[in-house]
């Protein structure tokens, strides 16, 4: 097969490397995702892509989103072994654009294209336009970008804030702290709102608990568990959705995100129905003399698959104006 005009988008997890190609006429397609620890580097799972799809032409760009901060051109990446530097990249891929960002600025750029059916309401009323919004997500660590209104449309702005203190309110919350405190220190928001934060919950309340598990409890098994009568697995999940309603309220009155939070992530999406969005609202408005401001706030979860490639899409389309 060749492709001809055809850009390659490349969505760098901690986990996983997700590719698709980009059409001249804006299709996306090709989809592909690998284990990221399959490959030593970027350009070796890039040359392995396409070889797969038989894409031997030059390339007219390639867009990489990237869990990590982006600083000087270059992204270490937060929970995988890859260093990802712009100028040595653009070296490997001679002739192609080759733009990287940090993969929670490729989800900020992916709200725009987003429709009714692309999303979840969990409360609060309409959108104020004139206002910012933000995206955050749990996945492998816990992404957040901040959406900033401007004449030619939204802004966005990369942020690590993942990496924020966690704040626990009542005696439990403050128990299950100090449990994590014991285990890593200082204990960021990442520590509970991500895969192997839920894990690292279910482990603290365990301790708290003095029980243990044969295993350590894997994130995709901990709902399971928990809808089948594990009292700690129960726990952690409520846990979890408490403690990012209360994130994303923060998340919202520290940027005046009148125009909504939007949660995307690589967890919640997947639960659907068994996300508790009484408990993510109650939290999320739980601000005392605050509540009325964030009471109209909207919040939703975003159930499109292709998050990240949209994004990565009209971040190119943003690049040409």
């Amino acid at each position: 097969m060749t492709l001809s005009a055809v850009s390659v988008l490349v969505d760098v997890g901690g986990t996983n490397i997700r590719f698709a190609t980009l059409a001249a006429d804006g299709r996306i397609s090709h989809y592909e995702a690998w284990l990221t620890a399959l490959y030593p580097g970027f350009l070796d799972a890039l040359a392995a892509y396409r070889e797969l799809i038989g894409l031997a032409e030059p390339l007219n760009a390639v867009a990489i989103a990237a869990a990590g901060p982006l600083k000087a051109g270059s992204i270490r990446m937060t929970n995988c072994p890859w260093d990802l530097n712009l100028a040595a990249l653009q070296a490997g891929l001679p002739g192609a654009r080759v733009h990287l960002l940090n993969d929670f600025e490729a989800a900020g750029h992916a709200v725009p294209t987003l429709g009714p059916e692309d999303l979840r309401q969990l409360g609060g009323s309409g959108a104020d336009l004139a206002s910012p919004a933000v995206v955050m997500g749990p996945g492998t660590g816990l992404g957040v970008a901040l959406l900033t209104p401007s004449a030619h449309g939204w802004s966005v702005w990369g942020g690590e804030g993942g990496h924020v203190d966690l704040a626990p309110q009542g005696a439990r919350e403050i128990a299950v702290l100090h449990q994590l405190q014991q285990m890593f220190g200082h204990v960021s928001i990442e520590r509970v709102l991500s895969g192997p934060g839920l894990e690292n919950l279910m482990l603290a309340i365990a301790g708290l608990e003095g029980r243990s598990y044969p295993a350590k409890p894997q994130a995709d098994a901990i709902l399971r568990l928990a809808d089948n009568g594990d009292d700690i697995a129960a726990e952690a999940v409520s846990l979890f959705t408490g403690w990012l309603g209360a994130a994303a309220s923060n998340a919202a009155l520290l940027a005046g995100a009148r125009a909504g939070v939007y949660i995307a992530g690589g967890i919640v999406p997947k639960w659907g129905a068994r996300f508790d969005a009484r408990l993510f609202r109650h939290r999320f408005e739980a601000k005392g003399r605050m509540r009325d401001y964030l009471s109209p706030i909207p919040t939703w979860t975003i159930t499109a698959g292709d998050l990240a490639f949209r994004g990565l899409a009209r971040c190119l389309a943003v690049a040409q104006r």
